[in-house]
């Protein structure tokens, strides 16, 4: 779900993005940088280690449960108790341009890890996303555009500028590309 979230804020963007000048899709790229983030600090309540699952409690009492990937080495230094900071940075370097007619609709993506060094587990994991998808219907009128995806749903989004949709026809197909990051630390709790 957070996938699918994700790639549509980032289709969305680069359509609505506003124009500078009169560039039409099918000769240039549109390349967007916008980034949001938010950050939590929660404390662990418990411990899976056999799911390497982590249950988070944030500030106002909410109870969430993390999965923490492989990559994080030291997953088994994190006790009950700790903090855990947890920054979203969804960095939309989006690059939205017309594919070849016979690209394959589809995903792939590339995830990296780098650790901060300390006493406690912190680092920040990145992904890049790059997803093809066809251009099922333009309205111009509207503005609004309709793609469709892999598996065969299809998404709208309205176009704030009616000239991001010049060049776009249906049968087309676009690569949209977005980058994300989230950043984790992990404190000692706090002296009583």
């Amino acid at each position: 779900m957070l996938k699918r979230v994700v790639f549509t804020a980032a289709l969305a963007a680069a359509l609505a993005w506003p124009a500078s000048g009169q560039e039409k899709m099918q000769s240039t790229a549109r390349k967007v940088s916008e980034t949001s983030s938010s950050t939590i600090t929660a404390t662990v309540e418990a411990i899976d280690t056999a799911k390497r699952e982590l249950t988070l409690k944030g500030p106002e009492g909410k109870v969430v449960i993390m999965e923490v990937p492989e990559s994080v080495k030291r997953f088994s230094e994190i006790k009950v108790g700790d903090q855990l900071t947890v920054r979203y940075t969804e960095a939309l370097l989006v690059d939205v341009h017309k594919a070849d007619a016979s690209a394959k609709l589809g995903e792939t993506a590339e995830a990296g890890l780098e650790r901060t060094p300390g006493a406690k587990p912190a680092g920040v994991l990145t992904r890049t996303v790059t997803s093809t998808v066809e251009v099922a219907s333009v309205d111009a009128k509207a503005p609004s555009i309709t793609v469709r995806e892999a598996d065969g749903n299809t998404v709208s989004f309205r176009v704030r500028d009616p000239k991001k949709l010049e060049g776009v026809n249906p049968g087309d197909k676009l690569v949209v590309t977005y980058k994300e990051a989230v950043a984790v630390s992990v404190t000692a709790p706090p002296a009583k």
